[in-house]
């Protein structure tokens, strides 16, 4: 049966595959244009067929400002599709119903940065930005426009047919139109889902190209291997994976653990993921408002990865590295999401005029070259896939991987020294602390999402966190038994900045009125220049960075995420000094009332960070 016999495709409606399903979805309504999360149209209640889906929206990057968050903006609305049909059809049955149509580009595609250019952003990003504190990684994205020949609906569908033959592993295929415009792509990472309260994120990190080793596996797994022992690549996913359990501590409080690391094979490229676990009882708009948006196309912490975005990126991302969300509900009549990042995903007007993006993670230790060539990889993918319809899908190697013992082993190692607390499931454990019990805890808020992990672990210790900014909190009004002035972003010298100045001030009160506290990172740098201690800015910034310390006596494996550190001089009266004794960096310092930590036992980078918290507030 013809596909215009059966479906209207030239009014609103959506296509979407889900995770290789056998089955797409097919989503036919009217469109809408909002301006917050909040007015998306909800429906409550069990529907008699059963599951149902209620409308599926694509965000613009600049939504984030709901979050207080920094972004460019040109307008951009949330695109809603409220839908008044929904069918499945066979993916085999689509296939044969979907023209198949020739596209071509009239001119080639032009992009907003030259070589030079884009490599140019990359250095001044690592020096002058992660060099400087602000971060640990980064995202900018490079942009292609193209201009599709004689474009149509029919067009759209082909490309929509050529990314169901020509690619595998995506979370979501699909293709959007609001009436004027299509939004088309195969993106390989789930945002945020939300199913009987139990929620899902996956951070994807790691790029392993397979062009060139297609026809040679006993190649293709040496290199490979080389790849999974990859330090850059693997702290690169140790970032985002830390910076995505910002999001999923602020909004399960209800246990939750860590799956993987895990394969995700696509047509020409293989990433590394985790799967993140927890339970919640928020409102699903709630849930998707706290994580917009994803480290693995922002940057960590978000908050400073947005300024930096505004001030690198020349024009808004529109709908780049945002979300799309389709909400609905289950056999019971309980609220469903389920939400894919937008990248690997082309906009293309009624006109053909086509733009696409593609980023790579900047961090310390990146070589321009190599995170060019990387996008330039994926840019390659996506045009080939807008081109060229394929016969067959791609060659497949994960089958292989997954029973390659080597590969297997290489990837469980990952786990061996990361933190305990993260990978098992909190949700029927006791880790209550008798001494600790319903103690009111304050965390302040320096502009780092880590406070929700510290949070989230001191709640399992049977403790009452709060979390406050650092420019709404009041020491006269705080009547918590413990004060943790958390980690941030920015350099602690800079003492006139305003950041600086009120945690600066902050912190000598406390030590002027002797009230128990903690500190980490930028708190920790900030009370060593309030002792007296100088703080230097390192020469290798260690972002994302595990070292084996000298901690109270023992060996430990602690996260680092600085830039800036104190560095010992000599003995302070009263102040127990953990230290490199080479390099004279100082790890941690405890007082009478006070402790603190260079590193973040919170992190799932240092190992035994939940009882390294936990001895501390006990004794302080």
């Amino acid at each position: 049966m013809p596909a215009k016999q059966k479906f209207n495709f030239k009014k609103p409606f959506a296509i979407i595959r889900r995770k290789e399903e056998s089955d797409v979805l097919i989503l036919e309504g009217t469109a809408l244009e909002l301006n917050k999360l909040s007015d998306m149209p909800r429906r409550k209640g069990k529907d008699r067929r059963g599951e149902v889906f209620d409308t599926i929206s694509i965000l613009p990057f600049s939504q984030i400002k709901e979050r207080g968050m920094e972004a460019r903006d040109d307008g951009a609305k949330i695109i809603c599709i409220k839908i008044a049909r929904q069918t499945k059809v066979p993916v085999k049955k689509l296939n044969a119903i979907l023209p198949q149509e020739d596209v071509t580009l009239v001119d080639g595609v032009k992009y907003n940065y030259t070589d030079e250019e884009y490599k140019s952003i990359i250095k001044n990003i690592i020096k002058k930005e992660i060099g400087n504190g602000e971060g640990a990684n980064f995202v900018i994205p490079r942009k292609g426009t193209a201009k599709i020949k004689n474009f149509s609906t029919d067009k759209a569908l082909s490309i929509y047919k050529n990314i169901l033959k020509g690619e595998i592993g995506s979370y979501w295929t699909f293709l959007f139109f609001d009436g004027s415009r299509y939004f088309v792509g195969a993106t390989p990472e789930r945002h945020i889902s939300v199913r009987e309260g139990k929620v899902l994120m996956n951070p994807i990190s790691g790029t392993f190209r397979k062009n060139g080793f297609l026809s040679d596996y006993s190649k293709f797994s040496r290199e490979f291997k080389k790849f999974l022992r990859d330090k850059k690549e693997i702290n690169e996913l140790f970032m985002v994976v830390d910076e995505e359990l910002k999001m999923m501590a602020d909004v399960c409080d209800q246990g939750g653990m860590i799956i993987g690391p895990l394969l995700k094979e696509m047509s020409e490229l293989i990433h590394t993921e985790y799967l993140l676990s927890g339970k919640s009882a928020k409102d699903i708009i709630d849930i998707l408002r706290r994580s917009m948006y994803a480290a693995t196309v922002t940057g960590s912490p978000v908050e400073s990865a947005c300024k930096i975005i505004k001030k690198y990126e020349s024009e808004a991302r529109r709908y780049y590295g945002s979300a799309l969300a389709l909400i609905g509900r289950d056999k019971n009549g309980d609220d469903i999401l389920d939400s894919p990042i937008t990248i690997r995903t082309a906009e293309i007007n009624k006109n053909g005029e086509c733009a696409l993006k593609a980023g790579a993670t900047l961090v310390r230790d990146s070589k321009p070259c190599f995170e060019l060539r990387e996008t330039k990889v994926k840019m390659r993918a996506m045009l080939n896939i807008l081109q060229n319809p394929r016969i067959k899908h791609p060659k497949k190697f994960l089958p292989k991987l997954n029973t390659d013992d080597q590969i297997c082993e290489l990837l469980q190692q990952r786990n061996q020294e990361l933190s305990k607390f993260w990978f098992f499931n909190q949700e029927n454990e006791d880790n209550s602390v008798p001494e600790l019990k319903g103690k009111k805890v304050a965390i302040i808020d320096n502009e780092d999402g880590f406070c929700y992990m510290l949070k989230h672990m001191i709640a399992h210790m049977g403790a009452f966190a709060t979390i406050v900014k650092f420019s709404a909190y009041n020491f006269n009004q705080d009547k918590s038994d413990i004060v943790i002035v958390g980690p941030g972003t920015g350099n602690p010298n800079q003492i006139g900045d305003k950041k600086m100045k009120i945690v600066y001030n902050i912190v000598q009160e406390l030590l002027k009125s002797k009230r128990k506290f903690c500190a980490v990172c930028l708190g920790h740098q900030i009370l060593c220049r309030s002792l007296g201690i100088k703080v230097e800015k390192k020469k290798n910034p260690s972002q994302g960075v595990v070292e084996t310390i000298l901690f109270c006596g023992r060996k430990e494996r602690a996260g680092f995420y600085n830039t800036f550190t104190g560095k010992y001089e000599h003995e302070i009266p009263g102040v127990s000094i953990d230290f490199n004794h080479d390099t004279k960096e100082i790890y941690a310092l405890r007082g009478r009332f006070f402790a603190s930590f260079q590193f973040h036992p919170e992190s799932i980078l240092t190992q035994n960070g939940f009882d390294i918290l936990k001895n501390a507030l006990v004794n302080l």
